[in-house]
């Protein structure tokens, strides 16, 4: 651990281990609970604090009440150096605050907010202080969590400390694709489509944008099912996913047994059905393998445009629902608009 020289060390063996802090007046570094006690140590940290303070993983690093670097541990001083920095940009002696403001790349939007927190705890108005944020580096992605908290010695300061969460971020990030993700498609599920058509039809009561959405349902699944099994009818799923090609901004997912539904922003309900007779198309061309026989999958579609009456996504769905069964009653294996339906 790197500190102000000219400091000293005080051990205190009156309490369990909490903290460590400086008493600028006396330039003392008093750490508290390690069993014994040294006073008036000059302060190379060397043996069993350095030992402490250096392995601790976190990257740490200690102000006074002001905001300048009073002392930092070596894995705050590994890091900068391994991401491009050298050690005087943040090392002792530096304003921290003044590294948030020059900070840049990924997590730098956070910045600012790190340095209110900073400032909030070195003026007393804050006991803790903490923040997630991204930090990539260009071969991979991390997060970190910052934490600051008050040096508990008279004249103030502050201890700053960042640790990296990358683990517990992806592990999170997997666990929420797994809950809106179907299995079996790999599609978005009903729970995340209705958030992002939720969100959308907001867009559209707020802006009077153009939105629709597309129900589809495969022809004849139970008989293909009945006929060949629930694998071939598993296959006519995945093949209906493949075949639906979308734009990037669209959102195609697996409503519910075989059934499946689209938003298309920026479309109204002309287009959108033009989309929708690309789709139906699509997965008729695209037959699947029942044993030694190919059995071509159709299915057929409602289009419905959100309109910025609509008070709930349910409301567009439930036109487009109506729609795709109208397309039922037309023979299947076709599009049909809910506008055509309600004329």
């Amino acid at each position: 651990m790197i500190v102000r020289r000219g400091a000293r060390v005080r051990w205190d063996d009156t309490q369990s281990c909490k903290t460590v802090s400086l008493n600028p007046s006396s330039s003392t570094v008093l750490l508290s609970g390690l069993g014994t006690e040294i006073m008036n140590s000059p302060l190379e940290m060397t043996g069993f604090a350095t030992a402490v303070i250096d392995a601790l993983s976190s990257h740490i690093c200690v102000t006074d009440r002001h905001g300048v670097i009073i002392a930092v541990n070596r894995a705050w001083r590994r890091f900068g150096l391994e991401n491009g920095g050298s050690s005087h940009m943040s090392d002792v002696g530096v304003h921290y605050l003044r590294i948030c403001k020059s900070s840049f790349g990924p997590g730098a939007d956070e910045a600012d907010g790190f340095a209110l927190g900073v400032r909030a705890v070195l003026e007393g108005r804050s006991e803790l202080f903490q923040l997630e944020y991204p930090c990539h580096a260009p071969t991979e992605s991390r997060w970190f969590l910052g934490r600051v908290t008050p040096l508990g010695i008279e004249h103030g300061g502050s201890v700053i400390s960042h640790m990296n969460i990358t683990d517990r971020k992806l592990m999170e990030f997997e666990l929420e694709k797994l809950a809106s993700t179907d299995p079996l498609t790999g599609l978005p599920n009903r729970r995340y489509f209705l958030e992002v058509a939720g969100r959308e039809l907001e867009r559209v009561r707020r802006f009077g944008g153009l939105a629709a959405v597309v129900m589809i349902d495969i022809d004849h699944f139970k008989a293909l099912n009945d006929t060949y099994g629930h694998a071939v009818g598993d296959d006519a799923l995945r093949s209906v996913t493949s075949a639906c090609r979308l734009r990037n901004i669209d959102v195609l997912a697996r409503w519910g047994g075989e059934e499946f539904v689209a938003i298309l922003p920026g479309l109204d309900e002309v287009a959108a059905s033009i989309v929708a007779e690309k789709l139906r198309c699509a997965m008729s061309d695209a037959p699947i393998k029942a044993g030694s026989q190919h059995v071509t999958v159709t299915a057929s579609l409602g289009v419905a445009q959100l309109w910025p009456q609509d008070e709930a996504i349910d409301e567009a769905l439930g036109r487009a629902d109506r729609a795709l069964y109208n397309a039922k009653q037309a023979g299947r294996n076709c599009v049909k608009r809910s506008t055509e339906v309600e004329v």
